[in-house]
């Protein structure tokens, strides 16, 4: 991977959550609370405080595939997370503003990184086997977009129970 390559994936890991800011910041607290009635839903504020359970799950894997190439990272259950920690009790909206602090503090740590070798720091995923850097970078990227379309889908629903 290139010096340009590893810093535009930076660039794009670091602002995956522009969107979902863009998405969000006209909504009501009461359609952040909306769950669709649609089977197995989250609200949009739950998956705000989802994206904040992930990154910081994902300090481990980056900071540890860097500090400890190889070292174990553990599977985690998110709807076991989801049930158990209230996420709807929880203010979605700080947890937006900390995982993009987050993001800046990783984003920080990579682009120092930048001209190392990047195939040297991997972890050992309990589910996926060896994943380097790029591969955890690029995972976390797309779970933002991935979530992105949810919260759309809830944003639409919303808007048609209130129409």
């Amino acid at each position: 991977m290139t010096r340009e390559e590893k810093l535009d994936l930076i660039k794009k890991f670091e602002s995956a959550y522009a969107a979902v800011d863009d998405m969000i910041s006209k909504l009501p607290d009461e359609a952040l609370r909306f769950v669709p009635p649609i089977k197995d839903a989250w609200s949009i504020n739950d998956f705000l405080v989802h994206f904040l359970d992930a990154d910081a799950n994902l300090s481990f894997r980056i900071r540890g595939a860097v500090a400890e190439p190889g070292v174990a990272a553990p599977a985690w259950d998110e709807e076991a997370w989801h049930a158990s920690l209230r996420y709807g009790e929880t203010d979605g909206r700080r947890c937006l503003e900390l995982v993009k602090g987050l993001r800046a503090f990783y984003g920080q740590t990579l682009r120092a990184l930048v001209d190392e070798d990047w195939s040297k720091f991997f972890i050992m995923h309990a589910t996926r086997g060896r994943m380097e850097l790029a591969e955890v970078l690029a995972t976390y990227r797309d779970h933002v977009a991935f979530h992105a379309t949810l919260i759309k889908r809830d944003r639409e629903a919303w808007a048609a129970r209130k129409a």
